[in-house]
């Protein structure tokens, strides 16, 4: 799964992914909310994602947020979900932030092959 905001960062993200050989659907999601709504409904239906791909500035709710309530959601908190923030600046207290959450990474955008 995809969140961000920057439809091109989005568009770029999509074609790595499937340059680098990735042959599954990407669900994607403009915002934190929208994210935890796909989340949660996936996660009923189907199988959670394994990898959430993660921007942390968004607007209505950021990448922050979006973690705050996945780890206290009664459904998904236990759910295997690896995270990797993904952020176009790697600003130290961010870094700082995300080691409080279950992050595996946080890389700079855009991603590369």
């Amino acid at each position: 799964m995809l969140v961000d905001d920057d439809a091109t960062a989005t568009f770029l993200t999509q074609r790595t992914l499937k340059k680098s050989g990735i042959g599954v659907d990407v669900l994607t999601a403009a915002h934190g909310l929208e994210a935890l709504q796909i989340v949660k409904r996936v996660c009923q239906e189907e199988e959670c994602p394994e990898l959430i791909l993660l921007d942390l500035n968004m607007p209505v709710m950021d990448g922050f947020e979006f973690l705050d309530e996945l780890q206290t959601s009664a459904d998904l908190s236990s759910a295997d979900i690896k995270i990797v923030i993904v952020s176009s600046f790697r600003h130290h207290m961010d870094l700082v932030r995300a080691n409080n959450y279950p992050v595996i990474d946080c890389i700079e955008k855009p991603l590369t092959t």
